[in-house]
Parts: structure tokens; C-alpha cells; sequence
């Protein structure tokens, strides 16, 4: 059951991330410290994950990064670029001030960052999910 904690953390990165975009979207205050917890947890999550520092289901076969896999590939390009795309958001709101109309960026982070990052997360929880109930590695799949 300890595996949990990276769904855990994925499942509040996920929160944090709708509840911030959203808000920052409708102009709903407040949404910066929100925004802040979920690039934090998403880093950390990364970074935890990419560095087997949390635990994880062992499965017999391969261990490494499944590159083959489109699913994979899919889930890293998308997950990444959202993140990225999450904290630089971060950062221009901390540095040039939140009260500017950022008209364009929050059309932008809540139609595209959000769902490019959500697909990736998705796919990532779906294959945590599956490998802890039913014992089987959507990558190899797909």
C-alpha cells in the first residue's frame, strides 16, 4: 500500500492544478497560492518518480523507461511540457504581478496547458492504477 503515495500525490497535483487554472481563468481570487502548491508537487512528484525515491509495483520483466512505448512518449511529452509550461506561468505571475489582464496566458494555460498536462497525468495514474490492481504495465501495450 505504500505505493500509494505517488496516486496521492498525483491525485492533489491534479486538484491543485484545476482549482488554480480555473480560478486564474475566471479572474477568481484566490488562485497564485494554489498555482504554487500544484508546480511544487508536480516537481517533486517528478522528480521522486524519475528517481525510484518513492515506492512502486514490481512487476517481472523490464524495469527501465518503456521508450518504445507511444503511450509513454505521449505521457512524458505532454506531462513535461504542461509542468513546464505550469511554472513558467508561475513565474511570470510572481514576477510582473497578478493584477495584469494576461488576457492571452490565461486563455492559453487553461485550453491548452491544462489538458496537455492532464493527458499526460492521466495516462500515468492509469498505468499506477492498473499495475497495483490487476498487475499488468499499460506500456507494454501501447
Amino acid at each position: 500500500m505504500a505505493v500509494l503515495i505517488n496516486v496521492v500525490m498525483a491525485v492533489a497535483t491534479f486538484y491543485f492544478y484545476v482549482l488554480a487554472s480555473r480560478r486564474f481563468y475566471r479572474r477568481e481570487e484566490p488562485f497564485l497560492g494554489y498555482l504554487g502548491i500544484a508546480v511544487i508537487l508536480d516537481i517533486a512528484t517528478a522528480l521522486l518518480a524519475s528517481f525510484r525515491l518513492t515506492p512502486t509495483t514490481n512487476l517481472p520483466g523490464s524495469h527501465g523507461a518503456p521508450w518504445h512505448s507511444i503511450l509513454f512518449l505521449v505521457h512524458i511529452t505532454s506531462a513535461t511540457l504542461g509542468m513546464f509550461g505550469f511554472i513558467y506561468v508561475y513565474l511570470v505571475l510572481v514576477v510582473k504581478g497578478k493584477d495584469r489582464p494576461y488576457d492571452k496566458l490565461r486563455t492559453f494555460q487553461y485550453r491548452v496547458l491544462l489538458p496537455a498536462w492532464a493527458l499526460g497525468e492521466v495516462i500515468a495514474l492509469t498505468n499506477s492504477i492498473l499495475k497495483m490492481v490487476l498487475k499488468i504495465r499499460i506500456y507494454d501495450y501501447f
